[in-house]
């Protein structure tokens, strides 16, 4: 396979050639043909660092992959956007009929990097390995829980109370490694129960969920100065949503609705109804299911129970993650009474947030008996 290697810098000086080591194989005719390239790292020490991840980074592909350079261009990133480099190994790769191998899309002066694949070219990316370990990180299935309280038993219980139930809907399908209860005020300006839980986090690579950032009792407002554990915050005060909305319009009898209030990525979702009577008894379920490393995965069951919805109305149901639930097909199971005593049923899934907000509940009919 040949390749046309595109790699990427921010500062320093551009090397003018990379050494290239090719190792060699006999075709049946027993003439010698190349079977795949290595970029000589040994020889290049002075080379920036960044680029000496991207060289190791291609020689593991390349050996895997069988791929034989036949020509590689660096870019300077200097935050412009601007990538003539780029082009000229778009130029070289039609010209030689090969891929384009492109070392890294990570951030470099504050640039990052996302090509697709155009005019027949086959784009193949490689990712920084500290950045893959960063990404895998922030989704690890692994995390510790780190809650405020105050001094104050009621105060304090119905604080956690409140924290806990925010909680339970961000762990889905989350295993949780530890829980660290902070008592405020606090005593000094240390925080010993979170470093703690960030040590956990730290040695587990776990993430870390935080009960509630807001300021409580007569303190201040909590804000994380750690940047190198991914983190989530389950409860705001801006997360309060109303739990009723008029509906100006909806499309459907039943459905679902995405609401344009972000925060901190998350939406409110509503149960919509537009039938022209109430619903009574209303319960509304959801589950989500993926693949992860090879691995069909589901989220922890979701149930919801209201007591009515008033035809034109929606009621609140869940705050959406748009980061983590829109990477599952969400299936969502609505039942309802209506006011004769008909109980009734139906479907939606979803893979992210529709783009007009609205996911209608599908086969609404009654329950048979």
């Amino acid at each position: 396979m040949k390749v046309v290697i595109y790699f990427r810098q921010a500062g320093g000086t551009v090397a003018g050639t990379y050494p290239l080591l090719t190792h060699w194989t006999e075709d049946e005719d027993e003439q010698p043909v190349p079977l795949f390239s290595q970029f000589d790292t040994d020889a290049m020490a002075d080379a920036a660092p960044e680029i000496l991840v991207q060289l190791q980074s291609a020689n593991r592909w390349l050996k895997e992959k069988r791929g034989v350079v036949v020509a590689s261009f660096t870019e300077m990133e200097n935050g412009s956007g601007r990538r003539p480099s780029y082009g000229a190994a778009r130029k070289a790769a039609g010209r030689e009929r090969a891929a384009v191998l492109i070392a890294t899309t990570k951030a470099l002066a504050g640039q990052r990097f996302a090509p697709i694949s155009q005019d027949g070219l086959e784009i193949v990316r490689l990712e920084d390995p500290d950045e893959a370990d960063r990404e895998s990180w922030a989704r690890s299935r692994n995390v510790v829980v780190y809650f405020r309280a105050l001094a104050g038993p009621e105060e304090a219980q119905a604080l956690l109370e409140k924290q806990r139930r925010e909680i339970v809907k961000m762990l889905r399908s989350a295993n949780v490694l530890a829980e660290f209860v902070e008592t405020e005020p606090l005593l000094s300006a240390e925080r010993p129960q979170l470093q703690r839980a960030l040590a956990l986090c730290r040695e587990k690579k776990a993430r870390l969920f935080i009960g509630t950032t807001d300021a409580i009792g007569d303190g201040e407002a909590f804000l994380p100065d750690f940047t190198d554990v991914p983190y989530e915050v389950a409860y705001r005060k801006a997360y309060e949503w109303p739990d009723t909305i008029p509906l100006d319009h909806c499309p459907f009898p039943i459905a679902l609705y995405f609401g344009k209030q972000w925060t901190h990525g998350y939406v409110p979702l509503y149960l919509a109804n537009a039938t022209g009577g109430d619903l009574l008894d209303v319960t509304i379920s959801g589950i989500g299911t993926t693949v992860m490393d090879g691995d069909h995965v589901e989220t922890t069951p979701s149930r919801k129970e209201i007591d009515s919805i008033p035809s034109g109305t929606g009621r609140l149901v869940e705050a959406y993650d748009v980061y983590f639930d829109g990477d599952f097909l969400v299936i969502y199971t609505v039942e309802a009474r209506s006011s004769d005593g008909t109980r009734y049923s139906g479907r939606a899934a979803t893979k992210g947030i529709p783009g007009n907000r609205w996911l209608r509940i599908d086969h609404w009919k009654p329950i048979s008996a």
